[in-house]
C-alpha cells in the first residue's frame, strides 16, 4: 500500500514538473513573439505606461530610486547597463506610439525630458544611494538621444 502512496505521490510530481515545465515554454514562446512584433500591444503599452509614470513623478513628491525613474525602454532596465541606445531608439521611435509626429519630433520631446540640466529637477529627488547610477542613466539616453538627433539632420 505505501508503494502504492509513494508511486501516486511520484506521478503528481511528475505531472505538477511537466505542467510547470508547459507554463514556462508558453511563456517563452509568447514573449520571443512579442519581440518580432514591432509597434506590437506590448511597446504601445510601454508607451502608455512610461507617459502615466511620468504624469506620476511630476505630480508626486516622494524619493525616487533608480527603478521608480521611467526610462525610455520598452521594459524597466534593472541597472544602467541595460539602458542601451539600441533599447533607447526602438522605444523613442517605435511605430506604436505617437503617431502624426516625426522622427526628429519625437526625439526632440525625449530631449526635453531628458536633457540634464532639465532632469536636474527630477535628481534632486533621487535617493542619494541611487543618484550616481541615475546620473549614469541620463547621460546614457541624453547621448544616444542627440546621436539619433544628429542622424536626423
Amino acid at each position: 500500500m505505501e508503494a502504492r502512496w509513494r508511486e501516486r505521490i511520484a506521478r503528481k510530481e511528475r505531472r505538477g514538473w511537466l505542467e510547470r515545465q508547459w507554463a514556462e515554454e508558453q511563456q517563452r514562446t509568447r514573449a520571443e513573439k512579442e519581440k518580432q512584433l514591432p509597434g506590437s500591444r506590448r511597446e504601445g503599452e510601454a508607451w502608455r505606461a512610461y507617459e502615466r509614470r511620468w504624469m506620476a513623478v511630476a505630480s508626486d513628491r516622494r524619493q525616487l530610486k533608480f527603478k521608480s525613474i521611467p526610462w525610455p525602454t520598452t521594459g524597466p532596465p534593472r541597472n544602467v547597463a541595460e539602458i542601451t541606445p539600441d533599447a533607447i531608439a526602438r522605444f523613442v521611435l517605435s511605430p506604436a506610439h505617437s503617431e502624426g509626429m516625426s522622427r526628429k519630433e519625437r526625439i526632440k520631446g525625449a530631449l526635453r525630458r531628458w536633457h540634464p540640466d532639465r532632469f536636474g529637477r527630477v535628481l534632486s529627488r533621487v535617493d542619494e544611494k541611487d543618484r550616481r547610477e541615475v546620473e549614469r542613466g541620463v547621460g546614457i539616453v541624453a547621448r544616444c538621444l542627440n546621436d539619433l538627433l544628429a542622424r536626423e539632420n
